[in-house]
């Protein structure tokens, strides 16, 4: 017959095991909340200590006042990260899946100047700074997701190289806050992708009238570009592809389409989104098709 269990030492044993347990994992807790503030509860604590960057919200203490709602919490896996999501602004990640994975993959941000045009949550300007991307400029139309884009980048600790800019309605242009000689390495849009009417802040993020803001990247970004930089856009809509890869070249656009699907065998709107980077042509590029022609 076999020796029987020492059922009082197994128990004080395990009482000891469960002890370490739980201290171990108190002490662990207390490093996530040190290294990673996350939580939809800290938001609420936090948010009224926000500190809005943009200049324009400054002046302006009844919009500073006028805190946004915080609508839901998002986890990005590819970043390992919680994205806050305030009301009234558009959160689709896949439409910037494609995006996201170049901007892993290369090495064009890093240390660079970024211009993101209709920020929304932030996501894509903190992606940007998570993979090396000294500054980024932030802009979007919308007041509540200049909010999201800084509270965001505040909560991860990234606000010191984010900066915020708020497009006024009436001058809705892409580069409408920026400089003439401000230039970057990259400029990124993932901008509305179907051309139709605005009735409401939010739905900034979903329709381009006339796809205004579209020809305003393709006939202005190049101005705006270093020696090297590209233009990258996400689209996940035929017709706006269509519209670039046909007045891209016309505008001394070098387009390559980072994605393998083919468009003619997509639907009319689809996501994930398409990533296309467009490269201003050269002198020597340009001769090279004027000489094929």
């Amino acid at each position: 017959m076999g020796q029987r269990p020492n059922l009082r030492n197994g128990k004080s044993g395990a009482a000891i095991a469960m002890g370490l347990f739980l201290l171990s994992m108190v002490s662990i807790s207390a490093a996530l909340r040190w290294a990673y503030p996350g939580g939809s509860q800290r938001l609420v604590q936090t948010l009224a200590d926000y500190k809005f960057r943009d200049d324009s919200l400054e002046e302006n203490p009844p919009t500073r006042q006028a805190l946004p709602k915080l609508k839901d919490w998002n986890f990005v896996e590819d970043l390992g990260i919680e994205i806050a999501q305030f009301e009234t602004v558009f959160w689709e990640p896949e439409d910037t899946t494609s995006l996201r994975e170049w901007l892993s993959a290369s090495e064009a941000v890093q240390g660079g100047d970024v211009l993101e045009i209709g920020t929304g949550s932030g996501l894509i300007a903190i992606a940007c700074l998570l993979h090396g991307a000294a500054r980024v400029v932030a802009t979007d139309i919308n007041p509540n997701a200049i909010a999201n884009a800084g509270y965001n980048a505040q909560h991860l600790r990234l606000e010191q190289r984010l900066e915020t800019r708020l497009v006024e309605a009436d001058n809705p242009g892409p580069f409408a806050v920026i400089q003439q000689g401000e230039k970057f390495d990259l400029i990124i849009s993932n901008p509305p992708w179907e051309d139709a009417e605005v009735n409401e802040v939010a739905a900034h993020a979903l329709y381009d009238p006339d796809f205004a803001l579209l020809d305003g990247l393709l006939e202005h970004s190049a101005a705006h570009l270093r020696e090297h930089g590209s233009l990258l856009l996400a689209y996940g809509a035929k017709q706006a592809i269509e519209r670039i890869l046909l007045r891209g070249p016309e505008l001394g656009w070098q387009i390559t389409q980072a994605d393998a699907r083919q468009l003619s065998e997509l639907p009319e709107v689809f996501v994930p989104g398409m990533l296309l980077v467009l490269t201003p042509q050269t002198e020597t590029g340009k001769q090279q098709e004027s000489g094929a022609d």
